[in-house]
């Protein structure tokens, strides 16, 4: 019988222009949500594009960081039918695409921790970490991923 993995070893990634794999948008396990990360659009339009400390300055990237936690909580609220179900917002990743010099990636990381707990109250803390990166799908400035606990 042969491997899936020897298949793969010899036929390689798609071509680019393929139909691209399908990534969950959320995956739940046993109640525990995983929310893929999720760039600063609104409609479908990205709020900014490029790093900040760029041409993105800092208040423009606490709107992208605050974007990107409503469409977390959007998709949560899709998933669940209602934001009454998420138990606790156990761990957020705020990436933000920034300059070299650029060092107050908590500072824009602060403005989706602000729209979780304004939204969900003690429920919305979470921990956190903060991580400044050369770039983002599309050209976001931030991009956001969660981990959230359901209620049971």
């Amino acid at each position: 019988m042969t491997s899936p993995l020897s298949e793969l070893t010899t036929a390689g990634p798609a071509p680019l222009g393929a139909p691209r794999p399908g990534i969950l948008p959320i995956r739940d396990d046993n109640g525990v949500l995983t929310v893929s990360g999720q760039i600063a659009a609104a409609d479908g339009v990205l709020l900014h594009s490029g790093q900040v400390g760029g041409p993105v300055t800092l208040a423009q990237a606490r709107d992208c960081a605050w974007q990107c936690a409503l469409n977390v909580l959007a998709v949560v609220e899709r998933e669940l039918g209602t934001l009454d179900r998420v138990g606790q917002v156990g761990r957020v990743t705020v990436y933000v695409a920034s300059t070299p010099d650029f060092t107050d990636q908590h500072l824009v990381a602060d403005a989706a921790t602000e729209a979780f707990i304004r939204a969900l109250g003690e429920r919305g803390r979470h921990a956190r970490a903060a991580l400044g990166v050369a770039a983002l799908p599309a050209g976001s400035p931030t991009e956001i991923d969660a981990i959230i606990r359901v209620r049971s």
